[in-house]
């Protein structure tokens, strides 16, 4: 909105948006487009049904040349619109059809991607499913990056790319349109609560993505077991992932592999027949992989949960299994993920501040081989 405005080449005539909400103290929640509305005096609509006949009857009358909607949570059909001159466009926190719905940033973080991007669609009454009409190249993303720090990149990226796809459509050029391959499409759903709680059976690098793609909501957050059976809510602050033997895990990302081609607006079928043989190229190359399997039969002698020190043993003892403490004494508060261990740096127990690892250890006993689920 701020580069469409601060342009000075365009009318915005108004803000769309849902009712004005309020917190339990009945004050007005206003969200960073109203706020922008009402600092640049753009009058603002509020509409609770978005395929009524009087929202039919508000676009129609005010005809606008294009609706640009981002972040909205709702689709709007074709006859809305065919309320604009020029239809819709929607900017998309992703490369399409990678991550279609409402969280394409956080999926995209959850399943450590090492690159991403933005794309501009050109609005068809189902879920991020239009024709792309502007796209960037992929960025790479930060193995350490959280969602909050790559929205923000990604929000200065589009906000560029909506401008100089606006000027391209008001000047009459035309506008290439690739249409989405929706055999390749992924989902990015909103994330949920329960999203939150730690799955300790991933690997460390895997909780540690989790870490960084809720870090504003719905936070990380595991049960501790006590042995007297009571359980205790743990919000994770910070964590660090570890491999067995706790050096940490620098993740690593290789740019050039990309298992997506951004479309290139040149020829649509074109651009389609390059990720078809691609995706072809790339199945039956891991078709001809061959891997070797070693098995051991030896059965572990059963041993008891100790403190382990600087030098875990090589071999995990039978004790060390997904979501057990394996190290709990002084700024270490240590737990094993399916390959590696976690680090917890800060915690808050339920109802309590925030603390570091040796606040909570001093104040909360906890044993090596009490469990975290």
């Amino acid at each position: 909105m701020k580069a469409i405005c601060d342009s000075g080449e365009f009318d915005v005539q108004c803000l769309i948006t849902n009712p004005l909400r309020f917190d339990k103290s009945n004050r007005p929640i206003m969200t960073p487009a109203r706020e922008f509305a009402a600092e640049y005096g753009i009058p603002v609509c509020e509409k609770q049904e978005f395929k009524s006949q009087e929202f039919y009857d508000f676009i129609y009358l005010m005809r606008p040349d294009l609706l640009f909607v981002c972040d909205f949570g709702h689709i709007l059909s074709r006859l809305a619109l065919r309320g604009a001159l020029l239809g819709g466009i929607n900017l998309h926190g992703s490369l399409l059809p990678r991550y279609r719905g409402a969280a394409p940033v956080s999926w995209a973080v959850v399943n450590g991607d090492p690159f991403t991007g933005v794309s501009i669609i050109h609005m068809e009454p189902a879920v991020d499913a239009g024709p792309v009409i502007a796209q960037s190249q992929p960025i790479a993303i930060n193995p350490r990056e959280n969602v909050l720090e790559l929205e923000g990149r990604l929000a200065r990226l589009g906000a560029s790319l909506v401008l100089e796809t606006v000027r391209k459509m008001s000047s009459g050029d035309p506008v290439r349109i690739i249409e989405q391959i929706h055999s390749q499409s992924t989902k990015a759903p909103k994330l949920t609560k329960e999203d939150g709680r730690v799955n300790w059976k991933l690997s460390s690098q895997g909780i540690y993505n989790w870490f960084r793609a809720t870090v504003e909501w719905p936070r990380l957050f595991t049960i501790w077991h006590k042995p007297n059976g009571q359980e205790t809510r743990l919000i994770l602050g910070e964590v660090v992932p570890l491999s067995d033997d706790f050096v940490e895990l620098i993740p690593v990302t290789d740019a050039v592999s990309l298992d997506f081609i951004p479309p290139v607006p040149v020829d649509a079928k074109i651009d389609n027949l390059n990720m078809i043989n691609a995706a072809k190229k790339n199945k039956n190359h891991a078709a001809e992989k061959k891997y070797s399997t070693k098995n051991n039969n030896k059965t572990a002698t059963p041993t008891k949960p100790q403190q382990i020190q600087h030098n875990p043993p090589t071999q995990r003892p039978d004790w060390w299994h997904s979501g057990v403490v394996v190290k709990a004494s002084g700024n270490d508060l240590i737990v094993a993920a399916a390959e590696g261990v976690v680090k917890i740096l800060q915690v808050q127990p339920a109802g309590k501040r925030m603390m570091s690892a040796n606040e909570f250890l001093s104040g909360y006993r906890i044993e090596v081989g009490e469990n975290f689920v």
